[in-house]
Protein backbone atom coordinates (compact mmCIF):
# COMPACT_ATOMS: atom_id res chain seq x y z
CA UNK A 1 0.00 0.00 0.00
CA UNK A 2 0.86 3.92 -0.62
CA UNK A 3 -0.28 6.68 0.92
CA UNK A 4 0.45 10.32 0.17
CA UNK A 5 -1.04 13.61 0.90
CA UNK A 6 -2.57 15.05 -2.49
CA UNK A 7 -4.09 18.62 -1.11
CA UNK A 8 -3.36 20.51 1.98
CA UNK A 9 -6.07 22.73 2.35
CA UNK A 10 -7.01 25.45 4.82
CA UNK A 11 -7.80 22.99 7.88
CA UNK A 12 -8.06 19.96 6.02
CA UNK A 13 -5.88 17.68 4.03
CA UNK A 14 -6.14 14.95 1.38
CA UNK A 15 -4.30 11.53 1.94
CA UNK A 16 -4.39 9.77 -1.01
CA UNK A 17 -4.10 5.86 -1.25
CA UNK A 18 -2.93 3.00 -3.71
CA UNK A 19 -3.48 -0.52 -2.57
CA UNK A 20 -1.27 -3.27 -4.56
CA UNK A 21 -0.84 -6.58 -5.04
CA UNK A 22 1.78 -8.70 -2.81
CA UNK A 23 5.45 -6.95 -4.01
CA UNK A 24 7.36 -9.92 -5.83
CA UNK A 25 4.33 -9.94 -7.87
CA UNK A 26 5.27 -9.24 -11.51
CA UNK A 27 4.08 -7.01 -13.22
CA UNK A 28 2.26 -5.63 -9.49
CA UNK A 29 -1.52 -4.57 -10.18
CA UNK A 30 -3.25 -1.61 -8.56
CA UNK A 31 -6.43 -3.12 -6.96
CA UNK A 32 -7.51 0.03 -5.73
CA UNK A 33 -7.37 4.13 -5.37
CA UNK A 34 -8.94 6.41 -2.64
CA UNK A 35 -8.93 9.74 -1.09
CA UNK A 36 -10.03 10.09 2.20
CA UNK A 37 -10.60 14.26 3.47
CA UNK A 38 -9.31 14.45 7.04
CA UNK A 39 -10.31 18.12 9.06
CA UNK A 40 -8.40 19.06 11.34
CA UNK A 41 -11.07 19.97 14.61
CA UNK A 42 -10.57 21.84 18.08
CA UNK A 43 -11.68 19.40 20.91
CA UNK A 44 -12.24 22.27 22.59
CA UNK A 45 -15.07 23.37 20.60
CA UNK A 46 -15.83 20.68 17.49
CA UNK A 47 -14.88 23.91 14.70
CA UNK A 48 -11.88 23.14 12.22
CA UNK A 49 -8.67 24.63 13.17
CA UNK A 50 -6.51 25.96 10.06
CA UNK A 51 -3.33 23.48 9.57
CA UNK A 52 -0.29 25.41 10.72
CA UNK A 53 3.26 26.21 9.04
CA UNK A 54 4.73 23.58 11.50
CA UNK A 55 2.04 20.53 10.44
CA UNK A 56 2.27 21.76 6.81
CA UNK A 57 6.20 21.91 7.12
CA UNK A 58 6.34 18.12 8.77
CA UNK A 59 4.28 17.31 6.15
CA UNK A 60 5.55 18.53 3.12
CA UNK A 61 8.13 15.71 2.17
CA UNK A 62 4.65 12.90 1.32
CA UNK A 63 2.80 15.54 -0.49
CA UNK A 64 2.29 14.67 -4.43
CA UNK A 65 -0.26 14.50 -7.23
CA UNK A 66 -3.45 14.14 -6.17
CA UNK A 67 -5.48 10.94 -7.78
CA UNK A 68 -7.49 12.16 -10.27
CA UNK A 69 -10.84 10.35 -10.96
CA UNK A 70 -13.25 10.03 -13.80
CA UNK A 71 -16.23 11.94 -14.27
CA UNK A 72 -19.15 9.92 -13.86
CA UNK A 73 -21.78 11.11 -16.24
Amino acid sequence: MQLWIGRMGGSSIDVCYEVFSPRGDEPQVCYARSTAVVVMVSTATGRPVRLTDEMRAAWAPVVGEPIVYARRR
